[in-house]
């Protein structure tokens, strides 16, 4: 009879400690700035950290509505809560070929307002870094919309995209085709 008793109270003991650790690293992860935080993303084979303050949503990746006479980077459009989302192919368009889909892919959207964002297909989502795991690489200088060349602790290179300068770019804004 006291067996599930015992039972009962370990259980609300084991319940407790991870209703704390869980208020432990909510609170931690408060903490950390957000300026200083990436999300990891694979496109093809290059390693990219996206800003996390100038990134939306990572959506479940979907086959596009193709929409003619764009570039061949441009792969259509999703609907993304409501709204009408254009799909980049950004492997292609940084001109590394086009961007492997597997299961896990997804959409990351760039920019968190809705009027200026975009989806690049990501192979995989990394998940998140943070600036005090990362040192800087060797490699070219940040140039337009690549940005710093990081590398972390296992020695793995990241990019850093600079999504305000991608989504500003002339090359980038100018999906359609220019000839038929």
């Amino acid at each position: 009879m006291n067996a599930p008793r015992q039972d009962l109270r370990a259980r609300q003991t084991r319940l407790h400690d991870y209703q704390a650790m869980l208020a432990r690293r909510l609170r931690d992860a408060r903490n950390l700035p957000a300026v200083d935080s990436y999300l990891g993303v694979l496109v093809g084979q290059r390693s990219w950290l996206l800003p996390l303050m100038e990134t939306g949503e990572v959506l479940e990746m979907r086959t596009p509505a193709a929409v003619p006479l764009t570039q061949p980077w441009y792969r259509g459009l999703v609907n993304a809560r409501g709204n009408l989302l254009g799909v980049i192919d950004f492997g292609m368009f940084s001109g590394d070929g086009p961007t492997p889909v597997q299961p896990g892919s997804k959409i990351v959207v760039l920019s968190r307002h809705v009027e200026r964002a975009c989806g690049i297909i990501a192979t995989r989502v990394v998940g998140l870094r943070h600036a005090v795991d990362l040192t800087p690489a060797e490699g070219e200088a940040p140039q337009g919309w690549h940005g710093a060349h990081l590398a972390d602790r296992d020695g793995r290179g990241w990019q850093v995209l600079d999504i305000r300068q991608l989504i500003e770019a002339p090359a980038f804004l100018q999906a359609g085709r220019t000839a038929a």
